[in-house]
């Protein structure tokens, strides 16, 4: 193992993903969206003047701009009575809202669905709530046909545009794949704490408790990407969440094998005794990591926990895999390339201690 570590053409493979992760990953820019709608709570029965703004659209190029609202729980589609588009970012619509709608109810949240063979189909949920109200009363609206609707795509490519998320979604180049690859490193020094235990022989010892030391320098970065992206979306760096105080609590676990190592003199004591930690350790960040935030009874904001859907179910589209996958790749190969200077810097100290 520790002659494959000195080999080089994986650490050039991990320079080039990484570069490809980090230029790629930064330029690409977002897809498009139809960002804001004002006013966002009318009256039935009445007809408004809309203001639609877009991000990264192209409403002005199109030739071809078309606005419908469809009730967030209903299939009609109501098309706008006027499109006047401003510039490629800010459209204005003119909507009548028909009163046959709100029959038995207060109000109905309505989506906007936006159309044009540039941006392709945009849809914004919950974008207006629509009150019982007082209008004079007008003609029936017809609402049109669902297949009018024809859900292009964004031609160019591009990475979703998540509202919560914006342009943080790039984080996933960097959060996501430092976690794996602490757990990559976290599961080598688990086969090598085996192994020393089987054999006795220091260099596995060596070769476990580098990887530890390096599993928590991805461990801390995790943390502090989270923390940077939890800031963003939930407004706040550490909220009280079943999974990041795991996070935290596994980060601890395996400080304290650093520690433990640190306060032991003796060589053989110090590899058997962190050894037999080291596999009690990673059951124990297993359960706070992967188990406890999972359960059906806890409440979690991070996705894939607490009930919430994955990330990837609804956000990892096929252009963030281009990106995702190799990032993970790259950041678990600068893991190990790490690792493996500390293993030959601490195998020197060995050799130059039995002198």
């Amino acid at each position: 193992m520790i002659h494959l570590l000195k080999q080089q053409w994986w650490k050039y493979t991990a320079v080039i993903i990484l570069l490809y992760v980090l230029i790629g990953g930064m330029l690409v820019p977002l897809g498009p969206s139809a960002l804001s709608l004002y006013p966002v709570s009318i009256p039935s029965d009445t007809s408004v003047n809309f203001t639609i703004t877009g991000y990264h659209t192209h409403f002005e190029d199109a030739k071809d701009l078309q606005v419908w609202f469809k009730p967030t729980t209903g299939t009609q589609f109501y098309k706008a009575d006027s499109i006047v588009p401003i510039i490629n970012s800010t459209v204005r619509i003119v909507f009548h809202m028909p009163k046959s709608n709100l029959a038995n109810k207060h109000s109905e949240n309505y989506d906007l669905v936006v159309n044009d063979s540039i941006d392709g189909t945009l849809t914004t949920v919950y974008a207006m709530t629509v009150a019982a109200g007082t209008g004079e009363s007008s003609p029936a609206v017809t609402p049109a046909n669902q297949p009018e609707v024809n859900q292009l795509k964004f031609k160019a490519f591009a990475f979703p545009f998540q509202k919560i998320l914006f342009q943080t979604i790039r984080n996933t180049f960097f959060h996501v794949p430092m976690w794996f690859a602490m757990m990559f490193l976290l599961i080598f020094s688990l086969v090598y704490s085996i192994l020393y235990l089987r054999t006795g022989k220091i260099e596995y010892d060596i070769l476990a408790s580098q990887a530890v030391a390096t599993a928590l320098l991805f461990g801390v970065l995790g943390l502090a990407t989270g923390m940077m992206w939890a800031t963003y979306t939930w407004g706040q760096p550490w909220p009280n969440d079943p999974k990041l105080n795991g996070a935290a609590i596994g980060v601890i676990i395996y400080l304290a094998y650093i520690v433990l190592r640190g306060s032991l003199s003796d060589e053989i004591q110090k590899a058997k005794i962190s050894a037999v930690y080291n596999v009690f350790a990673i059951v124990i960040f297993t359960l706070f990591i992967f188990v406890i935030p999972r359960l059906k009874t806890v409440d979690s904001l991070h996705p894939g926990n607490g009930g919430n859907p994955a990330f990837g179910k609804y956000d990892m589209d096929n252009h963030l895999r281009m990106f995702f996958y190799p990032a993970v790749i790259g950041w678990a190969l600068l893991g190990f390339w790490i690792m493996s200077v500390r293993v030959r810097i601490k195998l020197l100290q060995h050799k130059k201690s039995l002198l």
